[in-house]
């Protein structure tokens, strides 16, 4: 049994990766709706606000967001998760006192990962180069990552994988 007295000490971090165009944002803006006390926290987004060049500005970009889930007690992370930092950050994170972390694999077909991609450029989505992460290899996550659930793309629409990511979350992630 909980005890909810101490839930406030607690850090909820659910991190959702999987291959760039699988779908990872779709299911968060569904995800939200249903656990709309969590704050989203997309490398991406970083590295826009950054506008992430170079190796440097990279590792900017991840201590930000390494900064940034330090102050949230709910949040998703967004990422490939084949990054090194990523590693690193949650290394560092799982060492702050109270921290859940769940990593959520979110899986998708190369096919459906182009088509994908293919619809977010015609639609003016601008990718950053993945100066970190290995390119035109399968997905792969780092092999560190304890992934505690794995959700295919391919099958269900986003609003579904939401529901079935937050029906099998712990309780204390929802409380």
């Amino acid at each position: 049994m909980l005890n909810r007295k101490y839930l406030w000490l607690m850090r909820h971090i659910i991190n959702l990766i999987g291959p760039p165009a699988a779908g990872k944002s779709t299911v968060i803006q569904e995800l939200k709706r249903l656990l709309p006390f969590y704050e989203v926290l997309a490398i991406d987004d970083f590295r826009q606000r950054l506008k992430v060049t170079t190796p440097e500005e990279e590792n900017t970009a991840w201590n930000q967001l390494w900064m940034a889930a330090l102050k949230a007690d709910y949040c998703i992370l967004e990422s490939t998760g084949t990054s090194p930092q990523l590693s690193m950050m949650l290394d560092r994170l799982w060492r702050a006192p109270g921290t859940n972390i769940l990593t959520v694999a979110l899986l998708a077909s190369p096919r459906t990962c182009r088509q994908r991609d293919t619809q977010r450029l015609r639609e003016g989505h601008q990718s950053f180069p993945l100066l970190s992460e290995p390119r035109g290899q399968r997905w792969k996550p780092l092999s560190e990552l304890s992934v505690s659930m794995s959700l295919e793309a391919d099958k269900l629409p986003a609003a579904q994988l939401a529901a079935l990511l937050h029906d099998q979350l712990p309780p204390d992630f929802i409380d």
